[in-house]
């Protein structure tokens, strides 16, 4: 009984596996296009939407993919080209912020967080010094509105007050690596090896479980286990970021086949499915832990243009408060590390601007960073800026 049922297995993994050669593969590759790999659920509506944050645009993803016959006749493993967008040169202060005060400061240009390249430094302990860092292509800009130039925003809040000292409550936390490893972050592009199959069709998939991915890699290599949320497009210039990346667990390569190969889910923090995707483990991706500053009071903003923008929230929550994770539009080009503080306000033209609270960096990437919010005096929205401490 044991050796039919095993052969029957046997025999759905080989069909699977028949079937992911001829169904699953995307168009011929073209220039400025990525693969997407659709999930459970997806609509090409749905699609669109995290595409290119628009839900009514869907027509064009399937003119772009004429293997599709009907808008409706997707299922999870296929695989769809995507336009990607042009990218805006990075982010960096267009009044100065930043990047006029670090100058040669600025760390070196790469590949995008998550990527094996992505720096990580490890985090000082907080203090109260006000060091110099270097800045990305940042907009001097109110949250909601237009950009301005670094002059229209230097003469905003030109008569805002000297910045107090404020009252600090001893640094008592410390945030465990896992707790930002697991945060994601934004990469400049979706990662090419996919999750297309899984074991018995299973949709969701834990512990030890199987998956076929879309690649013959070598048994044994490890892989972080990632889920691509959605395009993230900059909140006042409208420029593309990248994929905002969640990172679910760790998984491993068991077997090779000649075009796909088996894996197994070592540890997920969440459950994965067909669609998620995997990427290299870094071996010096090795984050420290992080000693976060306390809480602080509300204080002046000094004159000059912002350093930095809130650009998205790890889910899909319209405001955010103390202890919840954000990303932010600058990093380790514009000398961002670990460790590093920003106040967030908003900027009330031309009154001035309102302090809104804290924020700490946990992960730096090139061009982008995660980041806590330690303390927040009212709701905290995508757009607020920043100023670095």
């Amino acid at each position: 009984m044991n050796k039919t049922t095993f052969g029957m297995g046997a025999v759905v993994v080989g069909l699977a596996l028949l079937t992911l050669s001829a169904a699953s593969s995307p168009a011929a590759q073209r220039p400025g296009y990525e693969t997407y790999v659709v999930r459970k659920g997806d609509t090409l509506a749905k699609i669109s939407g995290r595409v290119f944050g628009d839900t009514k645009r869907w027509r064009e993803i399937l003119k772009d993919n004429p293997q599709v016959t009907h808008a409706n006749l997707i299922y999870p493993g296929d695989t769809l080209l995507v336009p990607v967008p042009q990218t805006a040169a990075p982010s960096g202060g267009t009044g100065g912020g930043l990047a006029a005060r670090a100058g040669s400061e600025a760390g070196p240009s790469g590949a995008g967080p998550g990527s094996a390249r992505t720096e990580i430094v490890a985090a000082p302990a907080a203090t109260s010094a006000q060091g110099a860092v270097g800045s990305g292509s940042t907009p001097a800009a109110a949250s909601g509105g237009g950009a301005g130039s670094g002059a229209e925003a230097g003469a905003n809040i030109a008569a805002a007050a000297p910045e107090p000292s404020a009252e600090r409550v001893r640094p008592v936390a410390l945030v465990n690596p896992a707790v930002y490893r697991a945060a994601g972050y934004i990469a400049d592009r979706l990662p090419a090896i996919a999750i297309v199959a899984s074991q018995d069709d299973r949709i969701l998939l834990g512990t030890n479980e199987a998956a076929i991915v879309n690649a013959p890699i070598s048994p044994g290599t490890r892989f972080t286990l990632v889920r691509a949320n959605r395009r993230v497009f900059h909140p006042v210039t409208g420029a593309y970021l990248g994929w905002l990346i969640r990172v679910l667990g760790t998984a491993e390569v068991t077997c090779r086949g000649e075009r796909t190969s088996t894996v197994a889910l070592r540890t997920t923090n969440d459950a994965a499915s067909i669609g998620d995707y995997l990427i290299p483990i870094d071996p010096n991706d090795v984050l420290e832990q992080n000693v976060l500053a306390g809480r602080v009071q509300p204080e002046c903003i000094p004159a000059g243009p912002c350093d930095g923008v809130i650009v998205a929230f790890n889910d899909d929550r319209r405001a955010a408060g103390e202890q919840d994770l954000v990303y932010i539009d600058i990093g380790t080009a514009a000398g961002v590390t670990p460790g590093r503080r920003f106040t967030i306000y908003q900027q009330i033209a031309p009154e001035g601007c309102v302090p809104m609270g804290e924020l700490q960096v946990l992960r730096a990437g090139v061009q982008t960073s995660t980041a806590l919010i330690t303390t927040s005096f009212r709701e905290v929205h995508v757009g607020f800026l920043l100023r670095a401490r």
